[in-house]
C-alpha cells in the first residue's frame, strides 16, 4: 500500500506535518491501495505566502518564457501518460476508454493554451486610452474527484500563460494520480512557487484557501451546495470567482426524432463516468405518444451495456468511487422507490454477479411528478428520470424547471428546429443530435445555480484576469 504524506509547496515535496489520514480502496475491489496524510491550516498558510511571493517575480515573465514552460509541462506529461491513465482507474473506477480520451485531452491543454498566448490580446491602445489585461495574481483551485487530471490542467495551463501563481487543494481521493503528475511537473523545472499543491480536505485547508486575505480569486469544479459556502467565504475579501457547480442536464426527444439512433446516445450522456459527470443528461425528456417506444428501446440498450472491470476496454459503466457515493446513490434510487416513480430497471443494490465493488445498477425511473427528489437533485450516478411531455411548450417548461443550467441535449431530425428549441433552454452549453461533441475549446460553465464564469481556452484565460485601463 503507497504512502502519500507530502506536499509540494515552492517546488519541493514537503512532509505533511500531521498524523490524520485516510485509505484509500480500489472501488473495484475494495482493496486498501494508498495511505493519505492530511494537511493543517498552516501549511496552506505557507503555500499561499510562498504563491503571493512568487507572484511578484513571476508575473513579469516574458511570453516567451511562459510558452516555453507550456511546452515543457506537456512533453513531460506525454511521457507518463500510460502511468496517469492507470492510476486514474485504478483509484476513481472510470472506464480505461474514457480515461484515455480524457488524459490525452487534458495534457493538449497545455499546447492549446500556448496557442492562445501566442495571439492572446494583452493591449488595446486607441488615441486616448490602453486597456490592459493583467493576471488576477494568487488563484485558489478546489477541484473534484470525477476529473482530476482535466481540472488540473484546465487550470494551471491558462494561469502560468498570465503570469499568476496557484495554490490548489486536489480531491484527497485522487492522491495516486496527483502525485503522479506533480512528479512531472517537477521534472519539467517550472519555476518555483508558481503551482504550490496541499493535501487536504474541504472543511480543514479548503476554508483557509477561499478565506485567505492573499489569494485574489478561487476556481472551484464541484457541488453547488460547496459552491454556495465558498461563495459566502469569498465574500469577506471580493475574490474573484469561477464556479463550476452541479447539474440536472435535460435531453430533449422532439417528436421527429429518430429513436432508434437516439437512445444509444441518450444512455451515453445519461450514464457517462459512470453517472458521475455534472453534465450528464439525467432527466429525458420524450413526447407521451412516444412513451412506450422509449421505454422498450431503453430497456434493450441497457441490457446491451458492460458493467465491469474499468481496466477492460469494453467495459462502459464502472464502479462508483467509494462506498460513501454508492450509499449515497442508494439512498436516491429508494427515494424514487418511495415517492412512487415507475422503476423501468436496476434498482437497489449491486450490480448483478459483483459481490465486491461499489458498482450501481443502471437504473431508469419513469417520472410524471417534475417536483420528485430524483427529479430535481444531483445524483451522481447511474440513474435517468424519464419524463413525458405533451407539446414542446410543455417540453420546454420542464427543462428549464431546475435550479441548475450546465447542460442540454436536443434531438431532432429537423436541425433548425433543434436550433430554435436550443436557444431557449436556459443553460451554458447545449449539444443538439449528438453526446459529444468535437467542438476544440468551446466555453464551459452553467447558468443559474450552475455557476459563474466560463473556461476552456481563451476563456479560461479571460477568467484569470484583471482589466486595467490606462487614460491620457
Amino acid at each position: 500500500m503507497k504512502i502519500i504524506n507530502h506536499n509540494y509547496i515552492n517546488g519541493e515535496f514537503i512532509n505533511i506535518d500531521s498524523n490524520e489520514n485516510l485509505t484509500l480502496k480500489n472501488p473495484t475491489t475494495e482493496q486498501e491501495i494508498a495511505q493519505i496524510f492530511l494537511s493543517t491550516p498552516s501549511e496552506m498558510n505557507q503555500a499561499i505566502e510562498c504563491a503571493s511571493k512568487t507572484f511578484e517575480s513571476f508575473s513579469q515573465t516574458s511570453i516567451d518564457e511562459r510558452m516555453e514552460i507550456l511546452q515543457r509541462i506537456h512533453d513531460e506529461l506525454i511521457k507518463h501518460e500510460e502511468t496517469l491513465i492507470d492510476l486514474a482507474v485504478l483509484e476513481f473506477g472510470a472506464t480505461i476508454t474514457t480515461t484515455r480520451r480524457r488524459t490525452k485531452n487534458a495534457i493538449n491543454l497545455f499546447l492549446v493554451i500556448k496557442e492562445e498566448l501566442k495571439n492572446y490580446d494583452f493591449i488595446k491602445k486607441d488615441a486616448y486610452s490602453l486597456t490592459r489585461k493583467e493576471g488576477v495574481g494568487v488563484i485558489g483551485v478546489i477541484i473534484p474527484w470525477n476529473a482530476n487530471l482535466a481540472h488540473l490542467c484546465s487550470n494551471i495551463a491558462p494561469a502560468i500563460a498570465l503570469g499568476c501563481t496557484l495554490v490548489i487543494k486536489p480531491s484527497e481521493f485522487n492522491a495516486l494520480e496527483t502525485q503522479a503528475f506533480l512528479e512531472c511537473l517537477h521534472k519539467a523545472k517550472i519555476p518555483k512557487g508558481v503551482v504550490n499543491v496541499i493535501q487536504g480536505t474541504g472543511e480543514i485547508v479548503g476554508e483557509v484557501l477561499t478565506k485567505h486575505p492573499l489569494v485574489n480569486a478561487i476556481s472551484f469544479i464541484g457541488s453547488t451546495k460547496t459552491g454556495k459556502k465558498i461563495f459566502e467565504n469569498c465574500s469577506k475579501t471580493i475574490k474573484r470567482m469561477t464556479l463550476e457547480l452541479g447539474g440536472k442536464s435535460p435531453t430533449i426527444l422532439l417528436e421527429d426524432a429518430n429513436l432508434q439512433e437516439v437512445i444509444p446516445q441518450v444512455l451515453s450522456s445519461a450514464y457517462s463516468n459512470s453517472g458521475q459527470a455534472c453534465h450528464a443528461g439525467s432527466r429525458l425528456l420524450v413526447p407521451k405518444s412516444k412513451l412506450q417506444e422509449v421505454e422498450n428501446l431503453l430497456l434493450q440498450n441497457i441490457h446491451k451495456l458492460k458493467i465491469g472491470n474499468p481496466k477492460q476496454e469494453e467495459t462502459q459503466i464502472g464502479p462508483m468511487i467509494n462506498q460513501t457515493q454508492f450509499n449515497t446513490v442508494q439512498s436516491y434510487i429508494k427515494s424514487g422507490i418511495e415517492d412512487g416513480a415507475k422503476l423501468l430497471c436496476g434498482g437497489l443494490g449491486r450490480a448483478e454477479g459483483f459481490q465486491k465493488g461499489y458498482f450501481v445498477k443502471p437504473t431508469v425511473f419513469i417520472c410524471t411528478d417534475e417536483t420528485l427528489k430524483i427529479v430535481q437533485e444531483e445524483i451522481f450516478g447511474p440513474v435517468l428520470c424519464v419524463l413525458p411531455y405533451e407539446n414542446e411548450q410543455e417540453a420546454l417548461q420542464i427543462a428549464n424547471n431546475t435550479i441548475f443550467g450546465l447542460s442540454a441535449y436536443v434531438f431532432s431530425n429537423d436541425e433548425t428546429k433543434a436550433l430554435a428549441f436550443a436557444n431557449h433552454i436556459r443553460t451554458g452549453r447545449v449539444l443538439i443530435n449528438t453526446a459529444t461533441s468535437k467542438a476544440k475549446t468551446p466555453p464551459f460553465g452553467g447558468m443559474k445555480q450552475s455557476g459563474l464564469g466560463r473556461m476552456g481556452g481563451k476563456y479560461s484565460m479571460d477568467a484569470f484576469c484583471e482589466i486595467k485601463s490606462i487614460l491620457f
